[in-house]
């Protein structure tokens, strides 16, 4: 054991633990793309900016929750405490780059550059810090999933991640750290940047105190200036003073000159290159406390933790103390991803809220700000506040305005859901059903797919109520126990990248009744129709006679999903003369194009609206094509 130990095993065991359960899940989400793996869950760099954007916005940043922030809380103490102990023995990063560090080593092509370079580099970390909570600050976005080197591999390049600027950073991390040890760390990374400017707590509190004093006297400057002030101190300590920490860390490594025979092995073995054999107590900025060098010292007694040899094992129970404590007390605890009142003092003094679960819609900042934009219109409401990790939803409404009903109904989305064509001349049966559970647009997906696989329906739609209020159209000899079963059944089969996987469900049919109405299938194909109507192009500043218009009748008409849209945006696009489009059903789906008359040739518009690809223009600029969706007699 002792063997082990004074090679630092357990670290290392860490070490491969944390990157070992990364990369099999990462496996598992590569052979099924629809299982979600949060690699985000605890993540203390996300924790750590959403802290700072809920003092200064009042919402967490991103998809991050309360477990999140409660990481981050517990790593800043730790390092107050103890050291940066996430450095050392979790952060995938830093193990990949202690690893490059090796090689770099074996292939006798790394060398360590001196202090002026060293110096200059570290300026980088804290540039790229101060951009990454500005732009985090700014948009609620964590700027850091642009580069992040970890979250672009766990994340598949995905949506969040800038390709170049990940790249450069996976570049900059395997190459750096092979040529320089801990390049990534030492001269790059955000994170440990905020630990080591957490070593130094004191400059940390002076100035925040003298900030909040020129708050008190009402005098008006941007946090902007704090952070790049303490950013600046942060730098100040760890390059010009590396050996001066002003902290009030209880644990350091110290060394017993009298047993010392210089033999410079901690020197050696140290990762971030600090020359503890050149020091009693190693206060460098650098240090995370990794005991590399103790586990390397020859002679007992001689390289220890605050001089006792059973402080040892302290650093790892204080990462295990604060970590499970992290997530236990993270899990605990859930903070709204935005909580937001628009209603008077007054209107909110006499609110009540209603609270609804299972919004699968609302994931994220944007989506959370999309809902608050949707309740603001919402006659009565004075405020909404979302949970993402629950996907939970809560709307304050002032009592004298409005009911708890009516703000739930506002919250309903109906739908209309076109399975299959039935025959025009043939009658089809109407059962209405009362179903727990279905509210999202997920849940509408999975009743379309568990009825697509039953076979008798033929549409079905859907209105608000407790329970939701489901109308089926469904062939004559519908059984409605056999509707039920099938709709109450615990997993569907789903298919993505030509690999099935099943998907839980959760619905509950309080009853189920065939009515005695029917309804034809020429009828049903016109009810469930999705009509579209738009005009662009200034439409209403020409007068009613120079606006004419010709139909086109549509041969395939995607069923379910709205794509007109994206027709007129590419064709008002290149012809300003077209200023609108209507669909509706006249014996067979129909389109109207509107246009100015003598300004363009019908026919070119016709062929503008058949053309295999569409140019579609997006708001911020983009320019991308797509398949036409439709096709035309």
């Amino acid at each position: 054991m002792k063997k082990f130990f004074t090679r630092n095993g357990i670290r290392s065991l860490i070490q491969m633990s944390i990157l070992g359960i990364t990369i099999y899940w990462l496996i598992k989400v590569l052979m099924n793309p629809e299982l979600f793996v949060d690699f985000e869950k605890y993540c203390p760099m996300g924790g750590i900016q959403s802290l700072f954007t809920f003092l200064e916005n009042g919402a967490l940043a991103c998809t991050m929750s309360g477990m999140q922030l409660i990481l981050g809380v517990a790593l800043l103490v730790c390092v107050l405490l103890f050291s940066k102990l996430f450095c050392s023995f979790i952060c995938p990063l830093g193990t990949v780059s202690e690893w490059f560090g090796k090689l770099g080593r074996k292939l006798k092509i790394q060398f360590t550059i001196n202090d002026t370079w060293d110096k200059v580099l570290r300026i980088f970390k804290y540039a790229l810090l101060s951009i990454t909570f500005y732009y985090t600050l700014s948009s609620n976005e964590l700027f850091c999933k642009a580069y992040d080197p970890f979250f672009a591999i766990v994340s598949r390049f995905g949506h969040d991640v800038i390709p170049w600027l990940a790249i450069a950073a996976i570049a900059i991390l395997a190459i750096g750290s092979i040529i320089i040890p801990m390049f990534w760390c030492r001269y790059v990374c955000p994170l440990g940047a905020i630990s080591t400017l957490f070593k130094h707590i004191y400059v940390v509190i002076a100035l925040v105190v003298i900030y909040l004093v020129i708050y008190l006297l009402k005098i008006e400057v941007s946090w902007i200036y704090l952070l790049i002030i303490l950013f600046i101190a942060g730098y100040f300590f760890e390059a010009i003073l590396p050996e001066r920490s002003k902290s009030i860390q209880m644990m350091k490594i110290t060394r017993n000159t009298d047993s010392c025979i210089d033999c410079n092995l901690c020197s050696k073995k140290c990762p971030q290159g600090i020359d503890v054999a050149s020091l009693e107590v190693v206060n460098h900025s650098d240090c995370n406390l990794c005991g590399d060098c103790v586990g390397s010292c020859p002679v007992s007694d001689t390289l220890l933790i605050n001089n006792k040899n059973s402080f040892r094992w302290m650093p790892i129970l204080a990462l295990a103390v604060f970590v499970l404590g992290g997530i236990y007390l993270g899990s605990k605890l859930e903070l709204p991803t935005v909580d937001i009142k628009w209603g008077t003092e007054e209107e909110v003094a006499q609110s009540e809220y209603v609270e609804y679960s299972g919004l699968k819609n609302v994931k994220c900042y944007g989506s959370s700000m999309s809902f608050v934009g949707q309740m603001k219109t919402v006659k009565g409401t004075t405020g909404a506040a979302t949970y993402t990790n629950s996907h939970t939803v809560k709307v304050w409404y002032d009592t004298t305005a409005t009911t708890g009903a009516e703000v739930k109904k506002a919250l309903f989305s109906p739908v209309r859901v076109h399975v299959k064509d039935g025959v025009d001349s043939l009658k089809y049966a109407i059962v209405d059903a009362k179903v727990y559970n279905f509210f999202d647009q997920m849940d509408v997906f999975y009743l379309d797919q568990i009825v697509r696989s039953d076979g008798n329906i033929l549409s079905f739609e859907s209105s608000f109520g407790e329970p939701v209020n489901i109308r089926f159209y469904a062939d004559y000899n519908i059984n409605t126990d056999s509707l039920r079963k099938s709709i109450e059944r615990k997993y569907i089969t789903l298919k993505s990248g030509g690999k099935e996987y099943q998907q839980s469900i959760n619905f509950k049919v309080s009853e189920a009744n065939r009515t005695k109405e029917y309804v034809t299938g020429i009828d049903l194909k016109r009810g469930m129709f999705m009509p579209y109507k738009r005009t662009c192009n200034n439409y209403k500043s020409y007068p009613k006679d120079q606006i004419v218009s010709f139909e086109m009748t549509f041969d395939t008409y995607p069923r379910n999903e709205q794509m007109m849209q994206y027709v007129i945006n590419s064709v008002a696009k290149k012809d300003t003369a077209v200023v609108g489009m209507v669909t509706y059903y006249k014996s067979e789906p129909t389109l109207r194009v509107y246009f100015v008359k003598d300004k363009t040739d019908p026919q070119e518009v016709a062929n503008l609206i058949t053309a295999e690809k569409l140019t579609i223009t997006y708001d911020n600029g983009v320019v991308e094509e797509m398949d036409n969706p439709y096709t035309y007699r």
